[in-house]
């Protein structure tokens, strides 16, 4: 019985094995990512239901509020004239603040109800970030890592091929910019010289103006 539990669970552990090379982590990432995110948009649509709500039962309770108000004051107006008129207005009054004390109470459950699916829902969210940044990281890791397996082997451990090669590339290019330059036309010495001759004439008037421009000033 132990070799038969024995051989079952190296079967298992082999069969996991295979599973798991072969299984597509990025793809049953991506497929777990989208069903999180239909789960966080069905939250975010109960929360934007029970948030109109709340405003729903906010308006009604200003309403009931305005309404008790309102048959107070017209009973205290009638009372003297007409008390079964003030009566039924009292009346009123009390129908409407029972209304309003059973609104007040729902609207103190749906307050709570709202406050912990915002909470639910900010987390839901941070977790579907988090896991959207965890997907983007892993995958490109493994980018990489399938780029880099890509390579010959002798890419990989010997480095120094490609700087050698970089550096007989370098040289290379270097020679023929040297051989370029030496086959440029040689300057016209003729233009040259009357250039010389031409700016230590400006250089000459700067410098008179420099010494003279003191003299004038004093006087």
């Amino acid at each position: 019985m132990k070799l038969f539990k024995k051989m079952a669970v190296n079967f298992h552990s082999q069969v996991e094995a295979v599973a798991n090379q072969f299984e597509n982590k990025e793809a049953l990432s991506s497929s777990y990512i989208r069903e999180y995110e239909r789960i966080v948009a069905s939250a975010k649509v109960r929360l934007a239901r029970v948030e109109a709500e709340a405003i729903r039962l906010e308006k009604e309770s200003d309403r009931l509020t305005a309404q008790a108000t309102l048959w107070a004051e017209r009973a205290r107006r009638v009372h003297a004239a007409d008390e079964n008129q003030a009566l039924e207005c009292v009346r009123r009054v009390k129908r409407v603040r029972e209304q309003h004390s059973a609104v007040v109470q729902e609207l103190e459950e749906i307050r709570a109800l709202k406050r912990r699916m915002t909470h639910d829902v900010d987390r839901a969210g941070q977790k579907l970030a988090d896991l959207k940044h965890r997907h983007q990281v892993l995958a490109g890791r493994q980018s990489c890592a399938e780029a880099m397996d890509g390579l010959p082997s002798s890419e990989k451990s010997r480095p120094e091929d490609l700087d050698a090669l970089y550096t007989r590339w370098e040289t290379e290019v270097t020679a023929r910019e040297l051989h370029t330059h030496s086959l440029a036309p040689e300057t016209d010495r003729l233009a040259a010289a009357f250039d010389r001759e031409e700016e230590e004439a400006d250089l000459r008037l700067t410098l008179e103006e420099i010494i003279t421009t003191p003299e004038e000033n004093k006087e």
